[in-house]
């Protein structure tokens, strides 16, 4: 999905509202507060990423949970924000061998709430993370 982007003159403390609601995203999503995410995110919300499209929140958070199995943390690396938008790159933090994988999120705001999410990320070491969640998926229905 294509956004628009806008540039508008912006007063700094709703630029720190915009970092401030992306950092609390990724907090939110780090320590599995799926309430919390919940109230950040838009109920129809448009994730779009180079695996998956998700069409509201709950269906988004649904993944999400998912990959609780590997998620360590979420280490930022920089956050820019622009009228309603704000760019977060960071590191996806694995328990696998893969590792930290190098991610951005781009952030598209409506109010206080997150609308749309575009994903990016270098596919190939996300085999070896799912691989792993699928065999520890595998482990916990047998279980």
């Amino acid at each position: 999905m294509s956004h628009a982007s806008k540039t508008t003159l912006q007063h700094p403390s709703e630029t720190r509202d915009r970092k401030s609601s992306a950092l609390a995203y990724l907090d939110a999503v780090a320590k599995q507060q799926f309430d919390r995410l919940e109230a950040l995110l838009a109920p129809d919300l448009l994730f779009k990423g180079p695996a998956l499209t998700r069409t509201t929140a709950a269906d988004y958070i649904g993944a999400l949970k998912r990959l609780g199995v590997i998620h360590v943390r979420s280490d930022v690396r920089r956050v820019f924000a622009d009228g309603d938008e704000a760019c977060v790159i960071y590191d996806f933090v694995t328990d696998t061998a893969a590792g930290a994988v190098p991610t951005i999120e781009w952030l598209h705001f409506e109010g206080d709430r997150i609308k749309a999410i575009d994903l990016f990320y270098d596919r190939q070491p996300w085999q070896t993370v799912a691989a792993v969640m699928a065999d520890r998926s595998a482990r916990q229905q047998v279980a």
